[in-house]
């Protein structure tokens, strides 16, 4: 039997509901997002889907009345990011205080043999491959300057998570 978790899902303007999704679901978000967020180039904008999941919004003519129309807003795309580091932190913690090998080691690691090196493995490339569409939004929004500073701290917090999952493999 498949074990469900309850994952927090951004509807829009801070409103969350609460969805049950087993583990595979809940990376495969995470995957998704971040693949999204990797393939961000200067100009291109976030928004959610109506699955809730992040997709580009690409430069076009009418862009800026469609986002308004639609109630979407760099507010919005920065606490997405936000959110979506924050919840890959938590869940992660959590795959690695299940599985730490605290036998051989002064600093408890997940094991070798143990099958969740390989989600940390896949996660740590994702996140690289995000921060630079992210560094790329922040191109985007070079002209509002505290965008800018929200998007540099959801870098650093993107690059952190890189390095602490490392020292736990």
């Amino acid at each position: 039997m498949c074990k469900k978790y309850f994952y927090k899902i951004l509807i829009k303007n801070s409103k969350y509901r609460l969805v049950k999704m087993n583990k595979e679901s809940i990376l495969n978000t995470f995957y998704s997002n971040l693949d999204v967020l990797a393939r961000i180039q200067e100009g291109h904008k976030l928004y959610l889907d109506k699955e809730q999941a992040i997709q580009l919004d690409e430069p076009f003519m009418f862009q800026g009345i469609w986002r308004y129309c639609y109630g979407t807003s760099r507010k919005d795309a920065i606490h997405l990011l936000t959110k979506l580091f924050n919840d890959i932190e938590i869940y992660m913690n959590s795959i690695y205080l299940r599985n730490i090998d605290i036998k051989n080691s002064s600093y408890p690691r997940i094991s070798k043999s143990n099958s969740q090196q390989n989600i940390f493995i896949t996660i740590i490339e994702k996140i690289n491959k995000a921060i630079m569409g992210i560094a790329n939004l922040k191109l985007t929004y070079k002209n509002d300057e505290q965008t800018c500073i929200e998007l540099q701290r959801i870098i650093d917090k993107a690059k952190s998570l890189v390095d602490n999952f490392m020292i736990m493999i």
